[in-house]
């Protein structure tokens, strides 16, 4: 009834460029305004922004340069690409640890937008090597391994990020998901009524709410929580989703 690889992907969607590693942290302040300006070109006007990043680059901008330029890549759709200059700069960064396992991670995320999951899961592997503590990391490998199909080794991944911030919304969401696509009905339940009492009007929750009163019979209430998602986020793919499931359950249900 609902697509697991699709779950999956809604999220990894929603939030791509939500954290980048903060190569400036140990420049001059000039050079971590530029920066700053830099990214935020990247993900406003790409196009204007990868000319920026590679002319900063040339001029001998250094790391936040070339990371710049992955951004502006990633923002472009050019994910292939992106991840493998994040690669590159990764394995030759002499940045802090913590630095260098953050550009793995948006690595990892821009290899599951070009739809590379075993290169995804390699590089988020590599970032877990190098920081085990950062509740970030273990969800991101967690998606790649949800998307995989992989449900139980998400969930052991997802167990991790929740002992380390038990009130991880994003966590407790994927993890719900994971158990209702095992068909462990109560499990997820129990996360995403956790995760909606810490965030009444996340979507995604919502949207996962939806699928679990889909699944008991209670058409009324799934209508109810997807139209919320569809009236709060429309044209988003989490609303989306929820009217795809919508047309489905009208379907099916005028078949009855």
């Amino acid at each position: 009834m609902h697509h697991s690889k699709s779950c999956f992907a809604a999220i990894v969607l929603m939030g791509i460029l939500a954290t980048a590693p903060a190569l400036a942290q140990n420049a001059d302040m000039a050079d971590s305004e530029q920066y700053k300006a830099c990214l935020k070109l990247a993900q406003l006007q790409p196009e204007d922004g990868f000319e920026s990043a590679i002319a900063w680059r040339d001029m001998g901008g250094g790391e936040p340069a070339l990371h710049c330029v992955a951004v502006a890549l990633i923002t472009l759709g050019k994910y292939e690409e992106a991840a493998t200059r994040l690669d590159k700069l990764a394995s030759e960064s002499t940045s802090e640890a913590d630095i260098r396992a953050g550009l793995l991670a948006q690595a990892g995320q821009a290899w599951m937008m070009a739809g590379n999951l075993q290169f995804a899961w390699r590089d988020q592997s590599r970032a877990l090597d190098l920081v085990q503590g950062d509740p970030r990391l273990w969800i991101d490998r967690a998606m790649v391994l949800g998307m995989a199909g992989e449900y139980w080794e998400s969930i052991d991944d997802l167990n991790k990020a929740i002992d380390l911030d038990p009130d991880n919304v994003e966590a407790l969401i994927y993890r719900g998901t994971a158990w209702r696509l095992l068909e462990s009905y109560d499990l997820a339940k129990t996360d995403i009524d956790r995760a909606l009492v810490l965030n009444p009007g996340h979507n995604q929750a919502l949207l996962e709410r939806g699928n679990l009163y889909r699944v008991a019979g209670e058409n009324d209430l799934a209508r109810k929580d997807w139209m919320t998602v569809i009236e709060n986020s429309n044209g988003s793919p989490v609303a989306e989703s929820a009217k795809a499931n919508i047309e489905k359950m009208d379907v099916q249900t005028d078949k009855n």
